[in-house]
């Protein structure tokens, strides 16, 4: 169940990347054929590719979590027995979920407070994009959610292994 929920993630992550790498490829193809064909640029083509490589940040945590590219102090984890860096394991990602939902909270806040005008199509709100940064946070969520019930579960195993109630039960 926790690999299904981890692949359904990444499969939305890796499409709305698509979609917003696509969009990027889009405008600025048009931002480049009215400069040069026509000597009328687009003048609201920068703010919105800023705003959607914003987005893919964002969006990117989560993905850094699955791929498990992101920061950790390897020197010392690596040289520690097994329970120690499910110690370790259980600690840092509890601290991440707090985080991670204390920023969701604030993100959500902030985007709320980001409902105004770009300075270049007054149509468009910057909360669109923004409303991006707390759904890269709740992924990242899941996703720090997922690995710390893996830590449980690979500490009850080994448990089970060492009395063996676990041999010979399946």
């Amino acid at each position: 169940m926790l690999q299904k929920l981890e692949q359904i993630l990444l499969k939305v992550e890796k499409t709305v990347f698509s979609l917003i790498m696509f969009s990027m490829l889009l405008i600025l193809t048009c931002h480049v054929t009215m400069r040069y064909l026509f000597n009328s640029p687009l003048i609201w083509t920068d703010e919105v590719t800023t705003m959607l490589q914003g987005t893919i940040a964002f969006l990117g945590i989560g993905y850094c979590f699955h791929r498990k590219q992101h920061t950790e102090l390897s020197l010392l984890y690596d040289r520690v027995p097994r329970w120690t860096q499910w110690i370790f394991d259980i600690i840092t990602n509890s601290v991440m979920l707090f985080c991670l939902f204390y920023m969701v909270r604030v993100g959500f806040q902030y985007t709320a407070n980001q409902n105004i005008p770009f300075g270049t199509i007054a149509w468009l709100k910057k909360s669109y994009f923004y409303v991006w940064i707390p759904v890269g946070f709740m992924i990242a969520m899941a996703y720090v959610a997922v690995r710390l019930i893996r830590v449980f579960q690979s500490i009850v195993l080994t448990v089970r292994g060492q009395d063996g109630t676990a041999e010979g039960g399946k």
